[in-house]
């Protein structure tokens, strides 16, 4: 069995692995502030007819591992807090109805 046919899985694998891992670290850099928002916006009107997206807000979290929280309230007060990763995730954190604290 020739030499190289033994390093040819070795050398698909290494290619693959470069391949996928530069296509996730791409995402990640391409990822901007307004990326979150929208995707946060859309989850946000899905909840209701009478939501607008730009109803949401973001700001920038205090927690390590979360960027972005984005604040969405309704016209009837009831607000929608989302948090968002550097890695696109977006979960919903809480809600609540009325008006928040100060």
């Amino acid at each position: 069995m020739p030499r190289w046919l033994l390093w040819t899985p070795i050398a698909a694998l290494t290619v693959a692995t470069a391949f996928f891992g530069l296509r996730a670290g791409w995402h990640v850099s391409a990822l901007t502030e307004s990326d979150v928002i929208n995707r946060a916006a859309v989850d946000y009107v899905r909840g209701d007819a009478t939501r607008q997206a730009t109803d949401c807000e973001a700001k920038p979290s205090d927690v390590d591992d979360i960027w972005l929280v984005v604040i969405c309230r309704a016209a009837t007060g009831e607000t929608e807090i989302y948090q968002a990763t550097r890695y696109g995730r977006v979960q919903l954190g809480s809600m609540s109805s009325g008006q928040p604290e100060t």
